[in-house]
């Protein structure tokens, strides 16, 4: 029942769910959310602790429609090679639940930016599939990469991966590797031009980037995020995803692209978790890559368990789980 609850039927009514589903994920983020983090190169959050303090309603609003915007860039990837046909909608409403239990960690406007740039950056890597312009789609993609690096710096880690992608899913070839190189690196060339011209000062950016480098090494985790609530529920969508690995894999794929898909996400959830656990720095990071593919993982293993009421069960106490801790904690 559940599964056809979030079944396509016209985008007005899943927008009207997620926009529902937004408010009980994130209602202390987005309605208190004011929050400290490294200065990212380009601040959308300042703007909004600055709305806040005029009309904290406005602020909410701007919060949930980036958040809306980012669930839509999610959908947008998934439907490259309807990899979760009639349960991508479903896929990103457990990607939001998952990574809602750590929001006191996130900055919320710039991760659903820099989320939103690094979904089409994915898109243009799973397109490089039997296709004959894979530089340009490289190009692009590492393109996208950069301006998420401006508003997320932890997303610079993501190069990793669009490498990785471009080996699954057609050549990393040298030549593809230095498209890639290039693309990242030309939006800060854009960056320098602006702040050449409009501020004849180099310092500034310059000390931002820097500063952005340092925390990146020495960030300290809040570890507080992880207590006994979160790190069940951690643990729950860890062993749900890393079971379905195999039932994925035993898969008969009707079209190989699909399994170049499942592959790339058994490589974000793998990646994903060594970075929580062992690399301190990039602990943020992975957790929005851990939601994005386990959320991937349980959708897929829901299309094809056989008892699909034990796929129900499963995805209910992840939402039902994630409603109830945030709803708590607006009180705490």
């Amino acid at each position: 029942m559940i599964f056809d609850f979030f079944k396509p039927r016209g985008i007005r009514r899943f927008v009207f769910i997620l926009f529902c589903i937004t408010v009980l994920f994130w209602q202390k983020i987005i309605a208190f959310g004011e929050l400290n983090s490294p200065q990212p190169i380009i601040s959308i959050d300042a703007l909004l602790n600055s709305l806040m303090s005029v009309n904290i309603y406005l602020s909410a609003v701007v919060k949930i429609l980036l958040m809306l915007l980012c669930s839509y860039s999610f959908i947008i990837m998934l439907s490259v090679h309807d990899a979760l046909p009639d349960r991508k909608y479903l896929a990103v409403v457990l990607f939001l639940a998952i990574i809602s239990i750590f929001t006191d960690a996130q900055n919320i406007a710039n991760v659903a930016f820099a989320f939103t740039f690094q979904s089409f950056a994915f898109y243009c890597i799973f397109r490089t599939y039997h296709s004959d312009n894979i530089k340009s789609s490289a190009f692009i993609a590492a393109f996208l990469t950069g301006i998420s690096v401006m508003f997320y710096f932890p997303f610079i880690v993501a190069m990793i991966s669009l490498i990785m992608g471009i080996w699954i899913f057609s050549e990393a070839t040298s030549r593809n590797i230095i498209s890639m190189i290039l693309g990242f690196f030309a939006p800060f060339v854009f960056l320098f031009y602006f702040y050449h011209f409009a501020y004849h000062d180099f310092n500034s950016i310059l000390s931002v980037i820097e500063n952005n480098f340092k925390n990146l090494i020495s960030i300290s985790f809040n570890f507080s995020d992880f207590n006994n609530i979160t790190t069940i529920f951690m643990a729950f969508v860890f062993l749900v995803s890393f079971v379905s690995i195999p039932k994925i894999s035993r898969v008969k794929y009707a079209k190989n692209v699909h399994k170049k898909t499942d592959q790339m996400f058994y490589f974000l959830f793998l990646i994903s978790v060594i970075m929580i656990v062992l690399i301190s720095s990039m602990k943020l990071y992975g957790i929005i890559l851990f939601g994005m593919s386990a959320a991937y993982l349980i959708t897929r293993f829901s299309q094809l368990v056989k008892r699909e009421r034990i796929a129900e069960i499963i995805v209910f106490l992840i939402l039902i789980a994630a409603i109830a801790y945030n709803n708590y904690m607006i009180f705490v």
